[in-house]
């Protein structure tokens, strides 16, 4: 359920929702190659396709490979993003903060934008005007590496065993927020006697920002926005083949070690580890 397990955040600047297309090759049936074109700006809440690819493009190409070392199943992959679209840059002069933040999107990432445009108000108004013209990017990339590898699967039972994962992931860190990112864990189906459809998971994740990333704040205030970590641990119990019920434990270690008071006080409260608890019903008509 947490966003850095399921996505390289990485590839926070590619669109959740775009106009675009693309090609996809099958050389062999354990090859299969991709690359596709994506309007950089688009956005679930515009469906004008007359406004796509009018500021540029972005290009999504990865290779993924299936192998079988002792005959148990994995999958090599390797993805590029690159984009034309000029972005404003990270790095800035303090008086471009306030526009850095207010006009820059992250469609993969949580929107930091309000939260540190509601620290620069109360801190360093003078911050929301500009008094240079802004620094920007020509051009931005991010390139992925995954994988996943299955490890024991009884009696040649594709669908059931324990295997592990693993995700990297790097960007140029200048129109990127994100300059690193990790997720690995291991996760398994049917290994428990008796619970042939019953799965699990346990994971870890870490996104690391890049050092351009408001500096002047992070240096001047102590807000952190060094990295975020998360573990989550899940099983999911099949009461029935059309039902089954879910336990999720996640424990976040949040980027901000220190946000503004709720109640509007001046000084900057911490930011404690979040444990977050969760029980999930599914079932299928």
């Amino acid at each position: 359920m947490n966003a850095a397990l399921t996505l390289p955040m990485a590839s926070a600047l590619v669109p959740i929702s775009a106009f675009g297309g693309g090609l996809v090759a099958l050389p062999t049936p354990d090859i299969i190659l991709s690359a596709i074109a994506l309007d950089p700006s688009g956005t679930v809440l515009d469906n004008n396709l007359g406004s796509a690819f009018s500021d540029g493009v972005m290009l999504v190409t990865s290779g993924k490979i299936t192998i079988r070392p002792f005959g148990l199943v994995g999958h090599q992959s390797l993805t590029g993003i690159w984009s034309d679209k000029s972005r404003l840059s990270l790095i800035q002069d303090p008086s471009n903060l306030g526009r850095l933040l207010l006009q820059s999107k992250f469609p993969v990432l949580a929107d930091p934008g309000p939260l540190l445009t509601r620290i620069l108000e109360r801190y360093y108004p003078g911050l929301l005007v500009p008094t240079q013209p802004a620094n920007r990017e020509s051009s931005t990339w991010a390139i992925v590496y995954g994988f996943d590898q299955s490890l024991w699967q009884p009696d040649g039972d594709p669908k059931r065993g324990i295997g592990i994962f693993f995700n990297f992931g790097a960007s140029d860190g200048r129109a990127n927020p994100v300059a690193y990112s990790f997720s690995a864990g291991i996760g398994g189906k049917g290994i428990v006697p008796g619970r042939p459809n019953d799965n699990f998971g346990i994971g870890w994740a870490r996104t690391q920002f890049s050092d351009h990333f408001v500096p002047f704040l992070r240096k001047n205030l102590h807000l952190g926005l060094e990295k975020e970590d998360a573990v989550e641990i899940f099983y999911n119990a099949a009461i029935t083949p059309w039902m089954n019920l879910g336990l999720d434990l996640q424990i976040i270690r949040p980027a901000f070690s220190r946000i503004p008071q709720s109640g509007g006080g001046t000084p900057l409260r911490p930011v404690d580890t979040a444990v977050v608890g969760g029980i999930r019903l599914h079932t299928k008509f």
